[in-house]
Order: C-alpha cells, then sequence, then structure tokens
C-alpha cells in the first residue's frame, strides 16, 4: 500500500478529502497532513511518504515552493496539485516541477481525484519494476555511467546488469541519445531538474527506456529496440518535437546527438563514446565537447575563463580539450576567449559611459595599456578612436 500526504491549510478542505473517498479501494493509505509546506517537509524527515497532494496558495511555504524542495530531496514522490486557481502559469510551472496532475479544487470529484491518484500509484509501481529490491536510481546511474565511461568493464558485470533489470529493458537492443541545455554548460540546479522531469514526462514515459544524469551538464537516455522508435528517421524526429516543447512550455532550447540502434548492451560504451564525438544538432559544426567549451566560454566570459577550469567541466585532458578546439575552431582557446572579449568590449564602448579602464577591468585586464593594445591589434585601433568615430 502506498503513503499518502495531503498538505492544505484549511482543516474543513483535509477532512472533506479525507472522507471524500474510499482509500482501500485505491490500494493507498492517508498517512499524514500538514497544514503548510514547511510542517511538510519536516514529516516528510519522519515518514515514508509516495504520495504528496498539496494546495498551491498557502502561508509561508506555498506549494510550488514546497513541490520544488521534495523534487530535490525525493525524487520518487508523486505530487498531485489541487487549488482554487485555474491559471496556465500554475499549470505551466506544475509541468517545469514534474507533477503527475493539476486538480481545480472548486470542481474537483471524486473519480478526477481517483485518476490522479491511481496514475501516481502507476508511475510508482514502474519505478518499483524498473528498480529491482536492494538498489536504488542513484546506484543504477552510478553504475552505468561507470560503465558508459570507462575504459574497462566494471567489476561484477553480468551480475549487477541482471539484478538491475537492465538485461531486460535494453538487452533486445539500445539506442542512445545524449540532450544538453543549449548553451550551458553547467546549468542551474532547478533548471537542470525541470529539463530531466520535462523529459521523463515526455519522452521516457512515451517511448519507454531510462535516463542517467551524468552530473549537471548532460542526460543520456538510453531507449529500448522494442519501443516506438524503430527507424532512425522516426527518433531524429521526435527529439526535434521534445526540443520545440522545451522551448515552448519552459523556454529551454535542447541540443541532442544520437547514435542510432546497437545490437545489445555491450555496444553501450562505443555508442556513447560515438554520440559524445558528434556536433550537436541544435548548433551542427563543433562537436559536444567543443559546444559545450564555447557555451562554458559565453556564460563565464566576465569571469575567471580558462582552459583547465573547462577542461575539468566537460571531463577532459587540458591537451585533448586544446587540441580539439583548434582543429574544430581554428583558432587557439586564448585566441578564441580573446576575440569574444573583443567583440563585448566594442559593444560596451559603443552603448556605455564607462572610461576605458572601467571597461577593460569588467573584462579581466588589470592593465588598460594591455586590453587597448589587444583593442587595436583586433580592429585596428585604439578603444577611444573606436568611441569617438
Amino acid at each position: 500500500m502506498w503513503n499518502l500526504m495531503v498538505v492544505e491549510d484549511e482543516t474543513i478542505v483535509r477532512l472533506g478529502l479525507r472522507y471524500m473517498m474510499d482509500w482501500n479501494e485505491l490500494d493507498i493509505n492517508w498517512k499524514a497532513e500538514a497544514s503548510g509546506g514547511e510542517e511538510a517537509l519536516e514529516l516528510l524527515e519522519k515518514e515514508e511518504i509516495h504520495i504528496v497532494m498539496t494546495d498551491i496558495r498557502m502561508p509561508g511555504m506555498d506549494g510550488l515552493t514546497l513541490a520544488r524542495q521534495i523534487k530535490e530531496r525525493y525524487s520518487w514522490i508523486q505530487i498531485i496539485f489541487f487549488s482554487s486557481f485555474e491559471d496556465f502559469p500554475y499549470v505551466k510551472e506544475a509541468v517545469r516541477i514534474g507533477v503527475v496532475d493539476y486538480l481545480h479544487k472548486p470542481t474537483m470529484e471524486p473519480e478526477e481525484i481517483a485518476a490522479a491518484l491511481r496514475k501516481a500509484r502507476a508511475n510508482l509501481e514502474e519505478q518499483q519494476a524498473a528498480t529491482p529490491a536492494g538498489y536504488t536510481d542513484k546506484e543504477r546511474e552510478s553504475f552505468l555511467l561507470e560503465w558508459l565511461e570507462g575504459e574497462r568493464l566494471p567489476e561484477g558485470m553480468e551480475e549487477r546488469v541482471r539484478r538491475f533489470g537492465l538485461r531486460t529493458l535494453l538487452g533486445a537492443g539500445v539506442q542512445l541519445a545524449i540532450l544538453h541545455i543549449e548553451g550551458e554548460v553547467k546549468p542551474e540546479l532547478a533548471r537542470f531538474m525541470s529539463f530531466r522531469y520535462y523529459l521523463e514526462e515526455y519522452a521516457v514515459r512515451q517511448w519507454g527506456g531510462l535516463l542517467v544524469s551524468r552530473g549537471q551538464c548532460e542526460l543520456i537516455w538510453l531507449l529500448p529496440r522494442s519501443g516506438k522508435g524503430h527507424d532512425e528517421e522516426e527518433i531524429h524526429e521526435y527529439l526535434k518535437q521534445l526540443e520545440q516543447g522545451l522551448s515552448n512550455m519552459l523556454s529551454l532550447r535542447m541540443a541532442y546527438t544520437y547514435t542510432g540502434i546497437r545490437d545489445g548492451l555491450e555496444e553501450l560504451p562505443e555508442a556513447y563514446r560515438t554520440a559524445a564525438a558528434q556536433p550537436l544538432s541544435s548548433e551542427g559544426g563543433y562537436s559536444g565537447i567543443v559546444r559545450l567549451a564555447t557555451g562554458y566560454i559565453d556564460q563565464f566570459l566576465l569571469k575567471e575563463v580558462t582552459l583547465a577550469r573547462i577542461a575539468e567541466e566537460v571531463h577532459v585532458s587540458v591537451s585533448h580539450l586544446s587540441r580539439v578546439f583548434l582543429k574544430e575552431t581554428g583558432q587557439h582557446f586564448n585566441e578564441y576567449v580573446t576575440a569574444k572579449k573583443m567583440l563585448l568590449a566594442r559593444k560596451m564602448l559603443r552603448e556605455s559611459n564607462l572610461k576605458v579602464y572601467e571597461v577593460a577591468e569588467q573584462l579581466g585586464y588589470a592593465n588598460p595599456h594591455y586590453f587597448s593594445k589587444l583593442f587595436k591589434d583586433d580592429i585596428g585601433m585604439t578603444p577611444l578612436e573606436f568611441r569617438n568615430q
């Protein structure tokens, strides 16, 4: 039986909901109730909860904030929103967070509530089936990353494949896609989690397979051959649809690479290396590594940007990144960064009243004379001449 917690600041609503449903028939145990978000989080530390039904508008911590906190700490918990307000922004945020359903409190009927709870229960049962007893999703992801990125097979390979259910899920053949938030090497946790929840809801639930997070920078989507995506043209088209959906719903752009169908699990590491070396589809031209590097430069141009720092972020050696960067961009790393800074310097000189030494400082040059020399080498005139032309 699955344990439920209801979070609602109005006692009469909690009581009404409690006695409105036949919980035994739904195979759900009314385990706990709370009058606000803070109390709910305290109860979650003490009780084993599987489903949370919460109002959105409450004093103190509201339901949206509570849901974000729950998803960060207890990713398996299924969340159902109910509210007196039927506003699209709330629905949109619910999708961002990854909730099961959004119910309109004044009009919700027992049948509608039961349907949402059955959906939550089905999600939990699916999670339980996908992760055999004694293992967590995190442990399975760690094993897969060790396998994908390693030069040799992990210890106890066959036993772990069997215990994690991977042979059943993917053994007949596998497809692999690497998914990024466009232009962000290491996005904020909330953005990355929204990205993952959207893909779990609209990609994994529809096409099957599983997602693996590689740090906070990319998702690896392993799709079974037996799923819907039998042909490569079809999966490419679907990835484009996902990209459009992410843009419309979350204002995120997705970049991806895709390997095509492989015959079995043994080919996973080679498939991953192939995908990682391909150009990202939404940008073209650059491999995944260089695309991430240029994205990092754009994101942190006004902070310290070094080859070593970016190599660490994208998990490659400094020498490998330097070599690939020069090959694909035609510029050494420092030349590329300097050119980006000079472009920004032109914009700052043209659109602001900052003095030349202030522009230099903002771009990380302590010596304004050195900055002026770089600027003149780049466009053939000094910063003052450029501003006064």
